[in-house]
């Protein structure tokens, strides 16, 4: 079995080349409603599987009162993230975040901890969610604030996508089976069972609302995308001439889609919650 931090360990880089940029409005988007809601917090913040670092560096940006921790179970990811923080931020901002590696479930932190917990397309990756909501209310302080963005169970067709699936149906042989990867809670069902859940572990103030995250990928690119991130394991399995006729095919059948079918739509739900002062759990 195949952990999953083995999986972003070896795809580090290309997380951040090629699935950053897809993720990011979407992360910054969540960070304009909290602050809305709440403003900047003046204190410390956790980044809960902060990947390459988009959501923890732009909290030090943005907050200049705040001091960040971001948080992931990936040592080269959090490798990534250190780099670009030290490449984009000025020595001032710099002295306030620091990286750790650890997991959202164990959080290794003391209760109360925390002003405000983030978090960006982690929560799904989890082996159990509730545990892991319940540990980012443990290391809130009283009225703190927990806000995250994640997935939304939907329709996952895309048209690329099946372009690329019919190129692999061409290369019959082709042994298909993936490695077993550890378990993970999945994306959310609806906006409404997550606001549930919180309010079940003790969040109050709980405001859950299903959105979209739209992005256009470059046809131009959108084979190097899958060769050299999202289906980067398939490929290096394949031997060299199979990688050709793949690519050759692949190329083939992405050419005849209209640029318009290269508009990734997806579903996603964003969540904002507070501790509240003393902790009553609904039955």
């Amino acid at each position: 079995m195949k952990t999953i931090e083995a999986r972003y360990d070896a795809s580090a880089l290309a997380y951040r080349t090629w699935w950053e940029p897809v993720l990011r409005p979407t992360g910054l988007d969540l960070l304009d409603r909290l602050g809305r809601v709440a403003g900047g917090p003046a204190g410390r913040v956790l980044d809960v599987g902060t990947g390459a670092g988009l959501l923890a560096i732009e909290a030090v940006r943005r907050w200049p009162a705040a001091n960040v921790i971001g948080l992931d179970g990936s040592t080269e990811m959090l490798a990534v993230a250190e780099a670009t923080a030290r490449a984009d931020l000025p020595p001032a901002d710099l002295a306030r975040i620091d990286w750790l590696r650890g997991h959202a479930q164990e959080l290794p932190f003391e209760d109360g901890s925390f002003e405000l917990v983030i978090s960006s397309f982690a929560y799904q990756l989890v082996p159990r969610l509730t545990p892991a909501l319940a540990e980012a209310l443990r290391v809130l302080r009283p009225g703190g604030r927990l806000a995250f963005v994640t997935w939304r169970i939907g329709d996952d067709r895309f048209d690329p996508d099946e372009a690329f699936e019919d190129a692999l149906d061409e290369l019959d042989p082709l042994d298909e089976e993936s490695a077993a990867e550890e378990a993970r809670n999945g994306d959310l069902t609806s906006a409404g069972a997550v606001a549930t859940r919180l309010r079940r572990i003790g969040f109050r103030s709980v405001v859950a609302r299903e959105a979209w995250l739209t992005f256009d990928h470059d046809r131009a690119t959108y084979l190097a995308f899958l060769e050299e991130y999202a289906e980067r394991e398939l490929f290096a399995d394949l031997a060299l001439a199979e990688q050709r006729r793949l690519r050759a095919a692949a190329t083939r059948r992405l050419s005849r889609l209209p640029s318009a079918a290269f508009r990734w739509r997806v579903p996603v739900v964003y969540a904002l919650a507070r501790r509240p002062e003393s902790i009553e759990r609904e039955p």
